[in-house]
């Protein structure tokens, strides 16, 4: 009897270490300095500049890009969906992921902002670099941002509103 018992008792604590280890595996990884997604944590993008791995929100620090709902207006001065097009570009760079996100500190809504990576490619970088954002606060991505404006590169070929501004703006319209 205390054989079976035994047998049992086995059997259950490798369940158990089996459940644990495919839980770690669906959890990303998360150190106090970064977050790596893997391949079972779901990357989501919810807009240009924010994105969740998993239950961790991430905000790309020293970059801001349109509001998913922002209208920005092309060369031919008609509207197009710019936060749409942010969000899908940051998506089609991300693809099938992995990213690793290097965590700098928290904002005021608890997120993680974050110098995220897919490779060696700096995702805030290129999100500037082509249009898509533009720097936010002590952004490093000045030059980047100068060249796509030179170059005429996504939000920059037409005309649009400064994220924050749309964002106040929309805040008003609340209030009112």
């Amino acid at each position: 009897m205390e054989r079976k018992l035994s047998k049992i008792y086995t059997s259950y604590k490798n369940l158990i270490i089996l459940l644990a280890l495919i839980l770690l595996s669906i959890i990303p990884t998360c150190t106090a300095k970064e977050i790596t997604s893997s391949p079972l944590a779901p990357i989501k993008v919810i807009d240009g500049d924010s994105l969740e791995i998993g239950t961790q929100r991430i905000r790309l620090m020293g970059i801001d890009a349109p509001e998913y709902v922002q209208q920005c207006k092309n060369q031919n001065k008609k509207k197009y969906a710019c936060g749409i097009k942010s969000a899908d570009y940051l998506k089609e760079m991300i693809g099938d992921g992995p990213i690793t996100c290097k965590i700098i500190k928290k904002d005021q809504y608890e997120r993680n902002l974050c110098t995220c990576y897919k490779g060696k490619i700096n995702l805030n970088r290129e999100m500037v670099k082509n249009g898509y954002a533009i720097t936010y606060m002590e952004s490093p991505y000045k030059k980047e941002q100068q060249e796509a404006q030179q170059n005429k590169r996504g939000i920059w070929s037409g005309r649009f509103m400064q994220p924050r501004l749309f964002r106040r703006l929309k805040e008003q319209q609340k209030l009112n």
